[in-house]
């Protein structure tokens, strides 16, 4: 850890930006996939994703080294959980009983408040 943090502040630090980008994960993969699967790929992608792209940055990575600046993790924690998700979606499919007959079908919202 460097600036005068310690190795468990920088810890907590990183994994609450891993989390974050997870929840971006777990918006697009909304009704798509149940609670078991996600959290597997949560503790892989916390555990294994994350930590790769994170380290392009912050410890001294190649992006750090060309001079790239993110503004507390606006760019990368975004980015590698939008690339996830994408990604995720892309496996999944879309949503049951989006597409009948090879035609997509409206799903109406179901939540609206008053």
């Amino acid at each position: 850890a460097d600036g005068g943090y310690t190795w468990w502040t920088d810890f907590l630090f990183q994994g609450m930006f891993a989390a974050t980008a997870a929840t971006i994960v777990s918006g697009a993969v909304a009704e798509r996939m149940k609670i078991g699967p996600f959290m597997i790929f949560t503790v892989i992608y916390v555990g294994l994703v994350y930590p790769i792209a994170g380290s392009w940055k912050w410890g001294g990575g190649f992006l750090d080294q060309m001079g790239f600046y993110d503004f507390a993790g606006s760019t990368l924690v975004h980015s590698v959980g939008g690339w996830a998700a994408l990604v995720a979606v892309w496996l999944l499919g879309s949503r049951i009983g989006k597409f009948k007959n090879g035609n997509p079908q409206a799903i109406p919202g179901h939540n609206i408040p008053l």
